[in-house]
């Protein structure tokens, strides 16, 4: 199999969470592979833009508002690549919320429920919806989103790494069943990646961590520095193509070593 096995060659891929951060890296990247792309993100004006700098490329793409909490809304982001394209071969579930900085003692109810119904619910829609349109298309890919704090867990985020360890058993529990049409279904679990709207957030909420945190992260990752969010555009694209067809269920850690520990 060559590299040329990597290439889009008009396949239609749909990422939610495209227009920011790991999403708009997974759209630059798989349009320069021969992808089509939807972009679907809650933020229109910065989404519309992703696609418009895309199309001065000569890309195809086409934006759709998508808040990924509602499931009409996400079944309308799957239709409009159908609708556009009369396919879809592959989703990048990455659109995401941090939640408050806090811990648990300090967080109600209505903080619970943000956060998993972006992290987890929307993640859950965007799959129920994506392996229904792929199972009539003859197959397809799907890759979501988790992080390591699936596994370590976070002491000021705990909504968030609880959603993220839904999404992992969502994958797993979805690959036993939709590899039979298939339908291949993975996660990345991504560690400290710089220019996402996650890690923006947690600085702009904690400013005086900045600095500390800058040499604290650099000693904790083994390869020396956090990902970018071209780093895991490139790993989904791989996930995305034939080199990965007996890849299923799987979970794959993308941090530099992060989640090991201090050195």
């Amino acid at each position: 199999m060559s590299a040329f096995a990597l290439q889009g060659d008009g396949r239609v891929a749909l990422v939610t969470g495209g227009a920011s951060g790991i999403g708009r890296a997974v759209t630059e990247v798989f349009a320069e592979a021969g992808y089509r792309l939807v972009l679907a993100d809650l933020d229109g004006e910065t989404g519309r833009s992703a696609c418009e700098a895309l199309a001065a490329r000569g890309f195809e793409a086409h934006f759709t508002p998508c808040d990924v909490a509602s499931e009409p809304q996400v079944a309308a982001a799957v239709q409009a690549a159908r609708d556009r394209w009369q396919r879809l071969d592959f989703v990048f579930n990455s659109a995401g919320i941090l939640g408050p900085a806090a811990p648990i003692e300090r967080l109600d109810g209505e903080d619970l429920e943000r956060v998993l119904a972006v992290d987890l619910k929307g993640v859950f829609f965007a799959c129920k919806h994506a392996v229904a349109a792929m199972r009539g298309g003859g197959g397809g890919s799907i890759l979501n989103v988790a992080s390591i704090t699936a596994g370590t867990g976070s002491a000021f985020y705990a909504p968030y790494s609880a959603a993220k360890a839904g999404v992992i058993a969502l994958t797993r529990s979805l690959a036993r069943r939709v590899g039979r049409y298939n339908i291949r279904i993975n996660c990345l679990s991504p560690g400290s990646i710089v220019d996402t709207n996650i890690m923006n957030d947690y600085y702009i909420k904690n400013p005086d961590a900045r600095s500390a945190d800058a040499l604290s992260l650099m000693r904790k990752i083994p390869l020396g520095r956090p990902g970018r969010p071209r780093d895991v555009a490139h790993l989904a694209l791989f996930l995305a193509s034939p080199f990965a067809s007996h890849l299923h269920g799987t979970v794959l850690t993308i941090d530099g070593g992060e989640s090991l520990g201090y050195q």
